[in-house]
């Protein structure tokens, strides 16, 4: 069992003067202070690397607008490219073709782009069943021989008065 004597070194601070221990006190909250300063300094972002100017925050922030601007762009020519192509115009004709069957059941529809080329497509109506033509529609005209309701699908697409 270990037992403690009265002079074993741990009672340094009994045996200390007043003025030695106020100089201890001083010596350690210097150090303290130090200690924190040193910690502060580490923690603070660097000046040069990490923090910009409100000119070169600006700076900043128009060339990222300049780069979405860019972007935009060429999204709008992709889109100015790919659009004469697409169904631009639409005409519908509506007709019977069998007169003891009652109502305008059967219909052409023409689906043209900006140059008018695309295409037509029937379909007949009757009590049986329902028969679905297309015929290829360019520059306004067909290959194949087209009904009077598909030429006015057509010119309807056309934006033509029929």
């Amino acid at each position: 069992m270990l037992r403690w004597k009265e002079d074993d070194g741990l009672n340094i601070l009994q045996d200390a003067s007043p003025e030695t221990l106020s100089y201890v006190l001083l010596a350690a909250a210097c150090a303290a202070a130090v200690l924190l300063i040193i910690l502060l300094v580490r923690a603070r972002p660097k000046a040069s690397a990490e923090m910009l100017t409100p000119d070169e925050v600006i700076q900043q922030q128009f060339a990222a607008v300049a780069r979405r601007l860019d972007a935009l762009e060429q999204g709008v020519a992709q889109i100015g490219t790919a659009l004469p192509s697409t169904v631009q115009s639409v005409g519908v004709v509506r007709f019977n073709p069998f007169p003891e069957m009652g109502g305008n059941m059967s219909f052409s529809m023409a689906l043209l782009d900006a140059r008018a080329n695309g295409v037509v497509i029937s379909v007949l109506n009757d009590r049986q069943g329902s028969r679905v033509y297309g015929k290829p529609v360019e520059a306004g005209v067909s290959t194949q021989k087209l009904s009077d309701e598909e030429q006015k699908a057509i010119g309807l697409a056309r934006g033509r008065k029929v």
